[in-house]
């Protein structure tokens, strides 16, 4: 116990707060300090006996398990250089508190923040990221063969032409075209392709592709035929074609094998405009061949109008002689409009009384004709 209370005394200058000079337990001036292990501060060398006789805890960190000896004064004696101080890891990210003759070792070896170099490739980073991420995709990383075979220790960007070549990896027999789903070990390969079931397999392989073969050609033979035959009885043009409003109903397909379709030029309506009528038929290629749908468009010499926009639309099929009862755009017939989802018969406003009705591949300058 301390032989002076802190009023009993004056000092000259004012004691710096990091200074201990009360002893925690008797609140007098330290006698005979001593230094505890635990947290480092400062008792009377009688208080902190008492204490522990009583098997008490440390009376400010109330650690059970501690030794006091006697303080022979900290060997840093600057202000704010205390040997037992908790000072923060330099690391901005790295919350760790130690006292500041550990804070070296653990800012140096143990800190998860610290800067390290990758020893396989140099590249350098934390130490977490290096050994939790950067370890995962470095290529110099070494890395054994998932086959277990006796190449080990190879860097990570070895391993893919590794697997290519190595001896123990499974891979698809020669005769799995022909039905053997065997995956033996490459250096097993030439003793498995040898084995004679390999020959039922080929000779079943052979039958089927024969079959397949003339199934090709007759659908070969078939679909020449129905070219032939189509090419012969068709009567109409394919685009482009040149129209006036004096052709009338011109009839024509909209490409090779294409959809048959036919257009009219009419002049009309209560400002005499001018109209192109448009309309869709069955034609002698679509049960065969389905024919897609291209855009179209109306050219008179440097102005183009769309006339087929929608080439995803169903168009409804209307009979070969429709476009010829109109006589007027004002009166159409019952049913047939503009455009609708089940559009029927395309109508659109024109400025000129003669046109060329090209697609899309004439209007990128493929068949245009010149006017």
């Amino acid at each position: 116990m301390s032989q002076f209370s802190k009023e009993e005394l004056s000092f000259v200058k004012e004691v710096p707060e990091q200074i201990e000079i009360e002893c925690p337990v008797c609140l007098d001036i330290l006698t005979d300090p001593h230094l505890v292990t635990c947290c480092g501060h400062n008792f009377c060398g009688s208080c902190i006996e008492r204490v522990k006789a009583g098997d008490g805890p440390c009376p400010m960190c109330k650690e059970k398990k501690y030794q006091s000896f006697i303080d022979k004064k900290c060997s840093q004696k600057r202000e704010g250089e205390c040997e037992y101080e908790e000072v923060k890891c330099r690391y901005e990210k790295c919350q760790e508190r130690k006292q500041r003759k550990h804070i070296k070792l653990h800012e140096d070896h143990r800190c998860p923040q610290r800067i390290v170099e990758c020893k396989y490739c140099g590249g350098k980073g934390t130490f977490l990221f290096i050994t939790k991420d950067h370890y995962e995709e470095c290529r110099q990383y070494p890395v054994t063969c998932p086959n277990k075979c006796l190449s080990t220790n190879m860097p990570r960007y070895k391993l893919k032409y590794h697997i290519s070549k190595c001896p123990l990896e499974q891979v698809d027999c020669v005769f799995s075209w022909a039905g053997c789903n065997d995956k033996p070990l490459r250096k097993d390969i030439d003793e498995h392709t040898a084995d004679t079931k390999h020959m039922t397999l080929l000779a079943a392989a052979c039958g089927q592709l024969k079959k397949d073969v003339e199934i090709l050609k007759y659908e070969n033979a078939t679909l020449k035929y129905h070219i032939h035959s189509a090419v012969a009885d068709n009567s109409y043009p394919s685009l482009p074609i040149d129209i006036t409003a004096e052709s009338g109903v011109v009839h024509f397909y909209s490409g090779p094998c294409g959809r048959h379709m036919s257009a009219r030029i009419i002049e009309g309506g209560l400002f005499a405009e001018t109209f192109m009528l448009i309309a869709f038929h069955e034609g002698i290629f679509d049960a065969n061949f389905q024919p897609k749908l291209s855009k179209i468009f109306a050219k008179n010499n440097n102005t183009d109008a769309p006339l087929i926009t929608d080439t995803e639309a169903t168009y409804k099929q209307l009979p070969n002689d429709v476009l010829g009862t109109i006589t007027n755009c004002n009166n159409l017939p019952p049913g047939y409009g503009r455009a609708n989802e089940q559009m029927s018969l395309q109508l659109t406003i024109l400025n000129f009384h003669s046109v060329t009705i090209g697609n899309t591949n004439c209007k990128q300058g493929r068949g245009w004709s010149s006017k």
